[in-house]
This record gives C-alpha cells, sequence and structure tokens, in this order.
C-alpha cells in the first residue's frame, strides 16, 4: 500500500484540539473497513484504470458517438472516474447482500423468434421498475418490494470508501505526494482528509452512484400459479423467489442490453472478481463505460426536457422519483440537502479549522462523484465565487460606508468542489495538489503503476 506521509506539526494553535480528535479517530487505510470488500474494491479501480489507459489506442473513442463526446482530454479522466466509482457501488451493493426474495419476473422474452420461444428473465433490481420494459415501454405501476438497496448507513461507508480511491489517487500524483485517510466515527464533522508534512486537507463526501444496474439471471421454464381453470404463468413482472446460488448470473446493462458475466455467486469477493476480470479488457471497460455515458448524457437534460430516448434514460438513473426510486437517493449533489450540508461543512472547516491555524495551511473540500448536473444552475452557480470571513476581521476604512479586510483573511464558501464531472477551484493550492488532470497524466506516464500494483490490478 501507500507509503503514509507524515502528519504534519499543527500546535500551537486555537484548533489544535479539534485536530487532535481528527488524528485519534483517523484510519490511514482506505482498504480498512468493516462495511465493504474494500481491497476487491481497489483492486476493479485500479484494473479499470489500467485498462482505460489501454483502451486509448481503440477506434471505438471515435466510431462510437457517445464515447466521442467524454473523449476529450479535459473531461475523460473526469467521466471515467465517476463511471468507476458506480461500479464499484454496484459490486457492493450486490457483495453480499443478494437474497432469494422479491426478483422481478419478466415474461416479454418467451414471444416467439422463428420456431424458438425464449424462457423468462428474472432481474434483482435496485429500482421500483422492470429495467428493461422501462427502456422501449415505458413506465409500470411501481413494483413495491422490487428495490433491494442497502440500508443509508452502508451507502454512506460504501460512497465514502470508493471516493478515498480517487482521490488517493489524486494525492499520489502530486510530485510531492498526499496520503488519504477516512475518518471512523460517520456523525463527526469530516468525512476524510489528506496530508503531507506542510498542509492538511479536510474532505466532506457527498457521493451517490448515478446507476446500479441489476442482476439477471434466465430462467429454464415459466413460472406458474393456479388460475380458475388450471395452472397459468404468472403476471408480467410479479415478484419471486429465485434459487440465485445455483445459477448463472450477469449484470445487466439495460440501456445497451450487454450483460456482464458473473458466473455463479461462487466466493468471498464474488462479485468482484468476474467483474474486474470483464474490465480488464479493453472493451469490457469501454463496454460499460459506454453504457454509463449515455445514461449521464440523458441525466444531464433537465428532466423536464427530456425526449424520446433521454426519458427512457433516465428511468435507469437513481432518484428520479417515487415510481422508480426516492428522490433521497439522486447521484452527487443532485439533492439540496445534501448541498446545504455540504455548503455548512466547508463553513465550518473554514471558521473552526483554517482560521484556527494561522501556521499550518488547512483547506476543506467538498467532493462528489457528481455535482448536481443539470440542476448546477438552480442550485450552485451563484454560489461558487461568494465569500465570507468572520466579523472580527473587518475594520473601519478613513472611507465612509466602506469596511476593509485583508484578501488573505476572506475565504471562499467553496474553496474547493471536487465533482468529478465539474470540480470547482477556487484555491489555487487545492487545485495543485487534487485534480484529474495531474492523475491522468501520472497514470498515463506510467506514475501511478506502483500504488495500481499494490492495489492488485489484474493484468
Amino acid at each position: 500500500m501507500p507509503v503514509i506521509q507524515p502528519f504534519p506539526v499543527y500546535k500551537p494553535c486555537e484548533a489544535g484540539n479539534k485536530i487532535d480528535d481528527l488524528v485519534r479517530l483517523l484510519n490511514t487505510s482506505i482498504f480498512k473497513t468493516e462495511y465493504m470488500d474494500a481491497v476487491s474494491g481497489g483492486a476493479l479501480v485500479a484494473t479499470g484504470l489500467k485498462s482505460f489507459k489501454a483502451s486509448l489506442t481503440s477506434p471505438r473513442w471515435t466510431t462510437s458517438p457517445i464515447l466521442a463526446s467524454v473523449a476529450t482530454p479535459s473531461a475523460r479522466m473526469n467521466l471515467v472516474s465517476a463511471a468507476l466509482f458506480d461500479l464499484v457501488c454496484n459490486a457492493e451493493y450486490i457483495h453480499g447482500r443478494v437474497t432469494n426474495r422479491n426478483w422481478i419476473y419478466c415474461n416479454r422474452h418467451r414471444l416467439p423468434v422463428g420456431d424458438e420461444a425464449h424462457a423468462p428473465y428474472a432481474y434483482f433490481s435496485f429500482l421500483k421498475q422492470c429495467p428493461m420494459c422501462c427502456q422501449d415501454r415505458g413506465l409500470d405501476k411501481r413494483l413495491t418490494g422490487a428495490q433491494h438497496k442497502p440500508s443509508s448507513h452502508h451507502i454512506g461507508e460504501i460512497t465514502t470508501t470508493a471516493i478515498a480511491y480517487f482521490l488517493a489517487l489524486m494525492g499520489a500524483s502530486n510530485e510531492r505526494p498526499m496520503s488519504v485517510g477516512t475518518i471512523s466515527k460517520q456523525s463527526h464533522d469530516v468525512d476524510a482528509m489528506a496530508w503531507r508534512e506542510d498542509v492538511l486537507v479536510l474532505f466532506e463526501i457527498k457521493a451517490s452512484p448515478l446507476v446500479t444496474y441489476p442482476l439477471r439471471t434466465a430462467l429454464e421454464h415459466p413460472f406458474l400459479e393456479e388460475g380458475e381453470d388450471g395452472p397459468i404463468e404468472l403476471s408480467q413482472h410479479k415478484l419471486i423467489d429465485v434459487d440465485f446460488q445455483a445459477r448463472e448470473l450477469s449484470l445487466f446493462l439495460a440501456n445497451s442490453g450487454v450483460d456482464i458475466p458473473l458466473g455463479k455467486p461462487v466466493g468471498a469477493s464474488w462479485p468482484y472478481v468476474p467483474l474486474t476480470e470483464y474490465v480488464a479488457q479493453p472493451d469490457g471497460l469501454l463496454d460499460y463505460l459506454e453504457a454509463w455515458s449515455e445514461i449521464f448524457q440523458g441525466y444531464s437534460v433537465p428532466k423536464v426536457r427530456r425526449l424520446g430516448r433521454e426519458v427512457a434514460l433516465g428511468y435507469l438513473a437513481n432518484g428520479w422519483g417515487d415510481e422508480i426510486d426516492s428522490n433521497k437517493t439522486k447521484a452527487g449533489l443532485g439533492r439540496t440537502d445534501d448541498i446545504k450540508k455540504g455548503t455548512y461543512q466547508l463553513l465550518k472547516f473554514g471558521a473552526y479549522y483554517r482560521d484556527g491555524s494561522p501556521i499550518l495551511p488547512i483547506r476543506g473540500a467538498l467532493v462528489a462523484n457528481l455535482d448536481p448536473v443539470f440542476m448546477f444552475d438552480a442550485y450552485m452557480s451563484k454560489l461558487v465565487d461568494a465569500r465570507w470571513a468572520p466579523a472580527a476581521k473587518f475594520r473601519p476604512s478613513e472611507i465612509e460606508g466602506v469596511t476593509e479586510i485583508n484578501e488573505a483573511d476572506l475565504y471562499y464558501i467553496y474553496d474547493t468542489v471536487i465533482a468529478f464531472n465539474r470540480p470547482i477551484y477556487n484555491d489555487p493550492l487545492s487545485r495543485a495538489l487534487f485534480n484529474f488532470q495531474d492523475m491522468e497524466a501520472a497514470l498515463l506516464s506510467g506514475g501511478l503503476d506502483d500504488i495500481l500494483q499494490r492495489w492488485g490490478a489484474v493484468n
């Protein structure tokens, strides 16, 4: 694992006691968590990034309109990271959490094709709709009980670790590397932090995946139930029990129709191993990235302006609305509650840590896999350059009606927002420490080879 950097000297200072508390709660290994298979998640990210590097010579980056739209060097590392974040969350939502109960029965594939009738499928879904039928037949009635998301506490732990992978990689991309660790108390002001001997960065993480694709399995025969005149096939989209342990399963990319084979659920690290093997092949990674990017593009259109396929793509995004999913699970900073909490935490980082540490530079950053995307203008754009300072920092001016303050005492509300799709940097130091362009440069030059190998990348 990466070399842990020396923690900076921070005493004596007003913020000393609060930093003492952070040091006491600091988990210096992002792989040490009881809520997910963090080692396998790191291997999945490392493999995906090595495969992305190998894929850059693929003609698919230009022949696929979807991939071409995210291929610009200034944006591709951002969106590849956002997609891999979702893939880790998707894997962990499945890892050790699949049950026999409440799979969605879908018999649409039994329509005759030539002389052959196809058996039905069953879906283990994280949404309240059939993932296949909502793509071309629109919304059905809400399938209460079909949703299988982890508890909100577990989601918070999963997403914090998944975000920490990318913060660690950005920190390692510096000429003078930064170490990254998480805070072991979920209710603490700080979710994670980065450090080296001359700087400390505090992170507030508000992350949630855009898309979590369902599991799919083919059934050998129709399921039957009692009818008035004898056995009849189950009604479309009825919830059924499935003996999944004995079945071949796949992660179904519903918008592209691609099945990522996962095999039978065997081993403590399933489904990470088959997912990692799939994205280890550049075409496998591009299959996933293309499907994810199409949903991101559809989601980027304001909900009331979506037309045609954009509407259907939105049905696969988390947090669409109650017919599919609760608004509380919107991706990234899609909820105003998360923006409010994140904004308050950045103010608190400034007032209680940065302002109380005159010698050691302390910065705060709000981190999310996605910003509000199509609601960015309504939620955040007019706050990006807003600044604040404690009243004690202001002083009277000789000019009537004017109050003065030193430039160094005037802080941005948003020093830094590391939203993967659209980072905001008002602080030059934070930009130099954590950015996706330096991370991509380090990846392509081989500067991350050691850390990716240590994370267990599949060759």
